[in-house]
């Protein structure tokens, strides 16, 4: 597996990672998302040239940052590409003081973010709230 800081991403490589894990409205419109992309901090991950996974923060890259997204391809999930990615983020950001990331709250998720030395926020009176603002 190779990891590349800020890569080029290609509408189709977005594209087919993005649908490979369900996202579908961010891929209905791909042109906002590249952009997004473009202006975040991203690593991704590649096996044999192809995009298999990806984590993208926003920061002030001193008191926050804020991991918008953390996909892996379902076939290449179980593989340590989601530890690797969001490990290499951390180190990263070394510096910084608060870390969020919102994700949907099932078991998986929960035992990987706490794994990794996160907290769940209600445990902290902390909430995270989404306004969703895409076309349906």
């Amino acid at each position: 597996m190779d990891l590349i800081v800020n890569p080029r991403l290609t509408k189709k490589d977005i594209i087919v990672l993005y649908s490979s894990v369900g996202w579908q409205k961010d891929v209905e419109n791909i042109d906002n998302l590249k952009k997004g992309l473009k202006k975040s901090f991203v690593i991704a991950a590649y096996e044999d040239k192809k995009l298999v996974g990806l984590v993208r923060a926003l920061s002030d890259f001193s008191t926050v940052v804020f991991i918008q997204d953390l996909l892996v391809c379902p076939e290449f999930q179980g593989k340590r590409i989601g530890k690797t990615l969001m490990l290499h983020l951390l180190n990263y950001f070394g510096a910084v003081g608060q870390i969020m990331v919102a994700a949907k709250p099932n078991n998986d998720a929960r035992k990987f973010f706490h794994y990794l030395g996160f907290q769940e926020g209600q445990d902290r009176q902390l909430s995270a709230y989404v306004m969703d603002r895409r076309v349906h």
